[in-house]
């Protein structure tokens, strides 16, 4: 039960729940809090949420596997034998399974027998499931042709943030685009910094991020762009909306401790702190924005 639980990699369902957190709020920033008819959506799309996290793990694990490129991993619990590709290719499968269900009385609840929404959101779902898949698994996989960043910034930015709140009020304004564009640029910063910690072995077994396009350098000025532009999505959303919230001011003390620790990380174990400090200090820049919104 262990390695399992090590396989979920639970330290990344931060970063799915504070996209479903963000998107949940962002739908009503302007009304009443109505805890009733929320809350079944909120638990729902946050279910669905973390089960397409933990196939997405999966998933990695066992395309990394099959190529190669884990077998210097330890940690990893196929390439250090806990777990037997069968057991995880049946864990895939029964994950991808609970997905579509929960994703699918997601879309019900949300949207009755509105069946232009169902089928959009429907066709949505099952892109989703098919990216959490295809990151390393297949002959095409596109987190091994420098694609991994662009389907972050889609799925956990604007499909899940956007997507969320669309399931609320079946309406989406330009203004929920900024909080959007940020979160899922803070989430593409939590894949760089992975990429970053696993340069030179992806080199070697030719998985070709963006960091290994860049290397270290480029990749650390790229960090760094990253953590600017979610500092202007969300002080964008506040001046647009105008109102104040703790949002930016830390993403701003976030943004400077990460980057100064990430530019003097050495060894592997100093970017696993990098990648804690960042996908939880996105929760928790997410949850300070909520707070606003609230009152």
């Amino acid at each position: 039960m262990t390695a399992w639980i090590a396989a979920f990699r639970l330290k990344t369902l931060p970063l799915a729940l504070g996209a479903i957190l963000l998107g949940s709020r962002l739908h009503d920033s302007t009304q009443d809090y109505t805890l009733e008819f929320e809350l079944d959506i909120f638990l729902m799309a946050s279910l669905t949420a973390i089960l397409l996290q933990i196939l997405s793990n999966l998933a990695n694990d066992y395309g990394d596997f099959e190529r190669g490129t884990d077998k210097h991993r330890t940690d990893r619990q196929l390439s250090s034998g806990r777990i037997t590709p069968r057991a995880m290719l049946n864990a895939i499968i029964v994950f991808a399974v609970l997905s579509f269900a929960s994703g699918t009385y997601l879309l019900y609840i949300s949207f009755g027998s509105d069946w232009v929404n169902w089928i959009t959101f429907l066709g949505l779902g099952t892109a989703s499931i098919i990216a959490a898949v295809s990151y390393t698994m297949g002959k095409r996989a596109y987190g091994y042709h420098g694609l991994g960043d662009v389907f972050v910034f889609i799925f956990f930015g604007l499909v899940g943030v956007l997507g969320t709140a669309y399931l609320f009020k079946q309406e989406i304004t330009a203004v929920l685009c900024l909080p959007a564009i940020a979160y899922g640029a803070l989430c593409v910063g939590v894949l760089n910094v992975n990429n970053i910690r696993d340069l030179d072995k992806d080199i070697l077994t030719n998985k070709i991020t963006i960091a290994a396009h860049l290397g270290l350098e480029g990749a650390l000025v790229y960090q760094i762009i990253l953590m600017t532009i979610a500092f202007l999505g969300f002080t964008g959303h506040h001046i647009s909306e105008d109102y104040l919230s703790l949002a930016p001011i830390a993403m701003v003390i976030l943004g400077f401790m990460h980057v100064r620790r990430l530019y003097n990380a050495e060894i592997a174990d100093d970017y696993n702190e990098q990648l804690r400090l960042l996908s939880l200090g996105s929760l928790l820049v997410v949850v300070l924005f909520v707070i606003r919104l609230f009152y």
